[in-house]
């Protein structure tokens, strides 16, 4: 998998390896303790509109309302469970603490940098929330657009009450 040229670097927390090649290839630690055959994927259900709407609950409008109708089509489609675990035993949550503790260890590593804006710690700047991982070698990044692209919906939500 890595070449003989593979750049080695060891998180400072000791979390594990991290191996480079080129400047794309990376394979990731995993960040869960779970054995791989004991992680359970739960593969979604469809709720049955139909059964639901023949004993008087048609929820139709509600998720037009809501604008699900996309999300709901698209939870007939496969689920590929080996993937689904790669992903998640090697994600790890980059959020503005963890975005605080980078900028504290780069810091460390340079005392020079305290006050100094992320891009000239050479960082890059924090934007939201994401959710890293790496499969098959390729650094994967989530954010809240593309879970919502991936939905089939807008990245905007909205809170509706007393929807009739």
């Amino acid at each position: 998998m890595a070449s003989s040229s593979a750049k080695q670097v060891s998180g400072s927390s000791g979390s594990g390896l991290q191996i480079n090649t080129g400047s794309s290839y990376v394979i990731k630690p995993k960040t869960m303790v779970i054995p791989f055959e004991a992680f359970e994927v739960q593969v979604e259900s469809l709720v049955d509109f139909a059964s639901l709407k023949r004993n008087g609950m048609n929820l139709d409008a509600l998720m037009a309302a809501q604008q699900m109708v996309p999300y709901i089509n698209m939870l007939n489609g496969p689920t590929y469970v080996k993937l689904v675990k790669d992903l998640w035993v090697r994600a790890e949550v980059y959020d503005l603490d963890a975005a605080k503790a980078e900028e504290l260890q780069a810091v460390a590593r340079d005392p020079n940098l305290r006050g100094k804006p992320r891009k000239e710690m050479g960082l890059k700047p924090f934007r939201q929330t994401e959710i890293r991982s790496a499969m098959m070698g390729i650094p994967i990044t989530i954010i809240e657009e593309v879970i919502a692209k991936a939905c089939r919906v807008a990245p905007t939500g909205r809170f509706l009450w007393n929807i009739s």
